[in-house]
């Protein structure tokens, strides 16, 4: 499956933002129990995000590129998809930190930001 986000993505920006977060996260968390689950938790948020943005390009793309016709299998496994990554991710996290869930949820509402800045704005 071709993900045309990852051509609009703009990596060097969005790890360079990401890491920071992510670092803050695990000095709030004990090691080393705790760190898998954050850890396990951002794999699945930056998975979730590319799964959401391509999600947003497939139901715009008709609308901005002439003669597009979406992919409908493609986009139900997208939105199906991230939801069970992420939830599942969360339930795992849970299992492991407890009421300290909070710090990689935090995590992950600041990595919609980062996916916001990281994109670049030029067509390819």
């Amino acid at each position: 499956m071709h993900l045309r986000t990852l051509e609009k993505i703009n990596a060097k920006v969005f790890i360079s933002l990401s890491i920071p977060p992510t670092a803050v996260c695990l000095y709030f968390s004990n090691y080393p129990d705790e760190w898998i689950a954050v850890l396990t938790v951002y794999v699945a948020t930056v998975i979730y995000l590319i799964m959401f943005a391509e999600a947003v390009y497939e139901l715009t793309a008709p609308y901005t590129e002439e003669g597009y016709v979406s992919n409908k299998r493609k986009l139900a496994f997208l939105f199906i998809g991230k939801i069970v990554i992420l939830i599942s991710a969360i339930i795992f996290g849970r299992q492991i930190m407890g009421s300290k869930i909070i710090i990689p949820v935090l995590n992950y509402f600041v990595h919609i930001f980062v996916l916001g800045a990281s994109l670049s704005k030029a067509k390819k």
